[in-house]
């Protein structure tokens, strides 16, 4: 629930299938000084490219974590019968870190992935971290142009990182700040219509 799943209006043509926006769990951020909704731990924001990654204060184990709590609702999907080629991992910030991250590190191959305002974090350990089967992913990534929490710099640095690794990213970026579009929206929905439907 949200504004980023009430956003979404699936074609009837894609037929069965699931898009997976999972809820991240409460808990303590450095950068807030205080609990918060969070998949990770930050120990600095705003973030740019430029910054290295020991700046963003999460651990590849708390992240690698966080993946098992995605994978298991994945996994609750498949076992309601829903193929995981049908499924769709998104999310908007840490949440498209963590949609990145689960789905190319799931055992099996999904149908794609969709970022709002992400960021990809342990870039250089992406290759490594991948299941073999996860090459040619498509991907769809928006961020907005004047993002002033994960700056926009952090989507060239991110594309760039994946296509290296092998997937095919479709960016755009849109005029806001940390936030989603009516027209990012639409860009989604059509991306993830076309992905199943074919």
């Amino acid at each position: 629930k949200g504004p980023i799943a009430d956003g979404f209006r699936v074609s009837k043509e894609v037929g069965p299938c699931k898009y997976l926006l999972p809820r991240a769990p409460v808990q303590m951020v450095t950068c807030n000084e205080g609990r918060t909704t969070s998949w990770f731990d930050m120990s600095q924001l705003p973030l740019r490219a430029t910054d290295s990654p020991p700046r963003h204060g999460c651990s590849l184990e708390e992240a690698l974590a966080s993946c098992g709590r995605v994978h298991a609702a994945i996994e609750k999907l498949v076992g309601d019968g829903i193929p995981p080629e049908r499924i769709v991992v998104g999310g908007f910030s840490q949440g498209g870190a963590m949609a990145l991250l689960a789905s190319l590190t799931y055992p099996q191959r999904l149908a794609g992935i969709i970022v709002f305002s992400g960021i990809v974090f342990f870039a250089d350990y992406l290759p490594a971290l991948m299941a073999e089967h996860n090459q040619g992913y498509k991907v769809f990534w928006g961020h907005g142009s004047k993002d002033d929490v994960l700056d926009v710099s952090l989507q060239a640095a991110g594309v760039k990182a994946l296509e290296e690794a092998g997937l095919q990213v479709t960016a755009t970026q849109y005029q806001t700040v940390h936030s989603s579009t009516e027209d990012e929206m639409d860009d989604a929905v059509a991306f993830f219509n076309k992905l199943l439907a074919g």
